[in-house]
């Protein structure tokens, strides 16, 4: 499910077989590093979209958490445990983070919950279908943690 009126809907009516959350964390930036940032943000979209439709009704596609390269890791570390505090009021057992920038990697051990790291791999020249088939891929590695942490608990 989606962040979208209709699926809110479905959710309602059924939240408590919802129960896993994936939030895509997406850095901004200006200048030079301005067309990496955008990259990643689109992989990492990518990756948690495929994620969604194969998981769709168990798992739940948060908007993206936005932020500024440029942004204090203090600020940034408050503004994600405020929305973890709200998600888990609201139920949600599994909480998945998911980005392609590195710089989270350094931060890990102050989240809460599950970092999804993906290494972002350049696909504006690619060919559709073979963009489909790198993103199918990926998503599998993504299984493979969300149903090990499912099967935790």
């Amino acid at each position: 499910m989606k962040w979208s009126s209709g699926d809110i809907n479905i959710y309602q009516q059924s939240k408590e077989f919802v129960d896993t959350v994936i939030i895509p964390l997406q850095p901004l930036s200006f200048g030079p590093s301005m067309r990496t940032s955008a990259g990643m943000a689109d992989y990492s979209l990518l990756i948690a979209e495929e994620t969604e439709r194969q998981l769709h009704g168990r798992l739940f596609l948060m908007p993206s958490f936005t932020y500024l390269k440029l942004e204090s890791e203090e600020a940034l570390m408050s503004r994600l445990h405020s929305w973890v505090s709200e998600l888990k009021e609201e139920g949600f057992r599994h909480i998945f983070f998911l980005t392609s920038d590195a710089d989270w990697k350094k931060a890990e051990q102050e989240l809460e919950e599950t970092l999804l790291w993906m290494p972002v791999i350049p696909m504006e020249t690619m060919d559709s279908s073979y963009k489909e088939e790198i993103v199918k891929e990926q998503v599998k590695q993504l299984f493979q943690i969300i149903l090990h942490k499912w099967q935790e608990s």
